[in-house]
C-alpha cells in the first residue's frame, strides 16, 4: 500500500548553514571549470552541477559575475599562501628558483585558474579580477618589505618579478605548449628563460 506523507509525517529538507552552501557551490565551481572551461560557469550550470535549485544559487552568489568574483577569490588566496611560502623558502635557502618558478606556474594552471582569468580579462570584465589584483598586491607589498631599502624597485625585486612570472604563466596557460612548438623550444628550455630571467632580476 502506498503510503502518503502529511506536512507532518514528510521527510524534511536539512537546510544548510550559507558558508557550507557557499563552499558547495564554490567547489561544484571549481570542477565544471576544470571538465568544461570558464564559459560553463553560469548559475544554472553550477545549480544543475550541484543539486541545486537556481534559485539557491542566486540566493547565496545573486550574479554569475559575483560568483565568479568569489571563485577568483578563494583561488588567489591559495595561490598567494603558496607563492610566499616559496619566496620564503628560496630566501632561507631551501629552495632554489626554478622550483619557485614551477610552483607559480602550477598555481595558475591548476583547477584551470590561468583560463578564468584570461578568459575574464578578455571579456573585459576586470572588476571581477579585483581580488586576484588585491592578493597580488598584497604579496608584493609584504615580500617587498624586506628587500635591501636602496633597491630599485621598477627594475629588481619582487614587483618585477612578480609581473614576469605571472605574465608570462597567463600566457603558458593559454598558449603554452603550442608556443612553444612554434619556437623550437623545449619545456624545460622555457622554464630555464624564467629561471634566468628571475635571476637577473632579484634585488642584491
Amino acid at each position: 500500500m502506498a503510503i502518503t506523507h502529511t506536512a507532518e509525517t514528510r521527510p524534511k529538507r536539512r537546510r544548510r548553514p550559507p558558508e557550507e552552501a557557499r563552499r558547495i557551490v564554490l567547489e561544484a565551481a571549481r570542477t565544471l571549470l576544470v571538465e568544461k572551461g570558464p564559459q560553463a560557469l553560469t548559475l544554472q550550470g553550477v545549480a544543475a552541477a550541484v543539486g541545486m535549485t537556481h534559485g539557491n544559487v542566486t540566493h547565496h552568489f545573486g550574479t554569475s559575475a559575483a560568483l565568479h568574483a568569489a571563485l577568483v577569490a578563494d583561488m588567489a588566496e591559495a595561490m598567494a599562501r603558496e607563492a610566499e611560502l616559496s619566496v620564503q623558502q628560496m630566501r632561507a635557502g631551501h629552495i632554489g628558483p626554478e622550483t619557485v618558478v614551477a610552483r607559480i606556474f602550477e598555481a595558475l594552471n591548476r583547477g584551470g585558474y590561468g583560463r578564468l582569468v584570461a578568459w575574464l580579462a578578455a571579456s573585459g570584465d576586470i572588476a571581477t579580477l579585483e581580488p586576484f589584483f588585491a592578493a597580488v598586491e598584497r604579496e608584493v607589498t609584504l615580500l617587498r618589505g624586506v628587500e635591501p631599502p636602496e633597491t630599485d624597485s621598477h627594475v629588481r625585486g619582487t614587483g618585477p618579478i612578480t609581473f614576469m612570472l605571472l605574465a608570462g604563466a597567463l600566457g603558458a596557460t593559454l598558449l603554452g605548449p603550442d608556443m612553444v612548438r612554434a619556437t623550437g623550444l623545449t619545456d624545460a628550455a622555457v622554464a630555464q628563460l624564467f629561471v634566468t630571467q628571475m635571476q637577473s632580476m632579484r634585488a642584491t
